[in-house]
């Protein structure tokens, strides 16, 4: 196994992570609108889970479309090193 497959393995594995992380988050995220809240810390905890989907979802789309552009580079290097 060459280290670019190494590479892209990992890479896979990370954004399997942050999938299952984003996912765990969201699970614990409070759907329902709170309006008569006194305190605020249920409008707070609504507003921090947003920003961290939010953030999660930016990295993890990213990461996911490098690592597809990095597999399909390889498979392409492949391809064209088995036609030579």
């Amino acid at each position: 196994m060459t280290a670019s497959m190494i590479v892209l393995i990992v890479m896979i594995v990370i954004v399997a992570i942050i999938a299952v992380y984003r996912w765990i988050v969201a699970h614990h995220d409070d759907e329902f609108l709170h309006i008569e809240d006194p305190t605020g810390r249920l409008v707070t905890n609504q507003k921090e889970t947003a920003r961290a989907l939010t953030r999660v979802d930016h990295v993890g789309m990213g990461l996911t479309v490098v690592t597809a552009l990095y597999g399909i580079a390889l498979l392409a290097m492949f391809l064209y090193s088995g036609l030579k």
